[in-house]
């Protein structure tokens, strides 16, 4: 009878030898758990999907990091939740900065998917015209969801500098989308 390896032993046992069975084994033992924390936090079983694969990813990448000061399952379940509140306030705050930033009554009367592709289609143009360098911090910090600080020790720059450059590309952003599509 073959004994059933510990997550923590998996684990080590994937640091030494890198045979990817080992992480099959903890995914399928815990992919339906984080769907479903993932499907409480979308309502949405394409996104708890897209967000499972998501987490999972993130958690593979970074399994060297596990130090076993908890058990797995507690460390796997707050890389998920924080990865789903973090695309919870993204999607709100994309909301509010769409909401605030464009003016309302210079947007085209239309069915309301039609507009929200024609300014995602707007967006997309604006965006081309960002530096790759800025949209490398963008993607860093609003896709990536990485922490301003470890952008900052990735540029090699100090904390403040990344807020400030952050600041600067998103009105870069507004500036340009409002040059380009608002017309008074």
């Amino acid at each position: 009878m073959k004994r059933v390896l510990k997550d923590e032993e998996l684990i080590g046992a994937y640091l030494n030898t890198r045979r990817a069975d080992c992480l099959e084994t903890l995914y399928k033992r815990y992919v339906h758990k984080v769907y479903g924390s993932c499907l409480t936090f979308t309502r949405d079983p394409v996104k708890a999907e897209d967000y499972t694969h998501d987490i999972f990813l993130q958690v593979f990448i970074k399994i060297d990091q596990f130090q076993g000061r908890s058990a797995f399952s507690t460390w796997l379940f707050s890389i998920s939740q924080n990865y789903c509140r973090q695309k919870t306030r993204v999607a709100n705050r994309m909301v509010l900065v769409a909401m605030d930033e464009v003016d309302i009554d210079n947007i085209p009367d239309s069915e309301g998917s039609d507009t929200a592709h024609a300014m995602l289609s707007q967006m997309a143009v604006v965006m081309e015209k960002i530096s790759p360098d800025r949209m490398a911090l963008l993607q860093l910090k609003y896709v990536d969801n990485v922490d301003v600080t470890e952008i900052a020790r990735q540029y090699n720059i100090n904390h403040s500098a990344v807020k400030m450059r952050l600041k600067r590309t998103r009105e870069q952003v507004i500036d340009a989308y409002q040059k380009q599509f608002m017309m008074d």
